[in-house]
């Protein structure tokens, strides 16, 4: 897909430390959020597993861990929330699947600075102008 040159180059990854909750027991991880302005509207959040298991990445929506961050969002197999933690501005609770869910835990200030990084490139209801809609509607064309 073609961009605005002044955007291409600013894929933003950043690894967070997370936790997973398994009945009363919490495990730490590491999970790798990264956008691209190509894709202004996906995040792909890649959690790192434990030696001699393979990592899982998931495509979650940018606004919906924006509103994640802020209140109870989601439907189907992701809701995301805020909720309280250590820390100051407390955590967000990230759930995954179902029978049983994977229930995640990280530190809300950092996903919401993370997120802001992500808005200085390309920032909330702009995402179409990086989008190439040619592209699209050679894809409408051939039907």
């Amino acid at each position: 897909m073609a961009l605005r040159s002044s955007v291409a180059e600013h894929d933003l990854t950043r690894t967070i430390e997370i936790h997973q909750h398994r009945t009363r027991l919490r495990f730490p991880l590491r999970a790798t959020f990264r956008w691209r302005p190509d894709a202004p509207l996906d995040v792909e959040v890649t959690f790192h597993a434990r030696a001699g298991r393979s990592d899982v990445t998931w495509v979650l929506g940018r606004d919906l861990l924006a509103r994640g961050v802020r209140t109870l969002t989601g439907e189907g197999d992701v809701r995301i929330q805020p909720t309280a933690g250590p820390g100051r501005a407390g955590q967000v609770l990230l759930r995954l699947g179902s029978r049983p869910p994977a229930l995640f835990t990280l530190d809300r200030a950092e996903l919401r600075s993370w997120l802001e990084d992500t808005w200085e490139v390309v920032p909330a209801g702009t995402e179409a102008e990086c989008l190439d809609w040619e592209f699209f509607d050679g894809l409408l064309g051939d039907r």
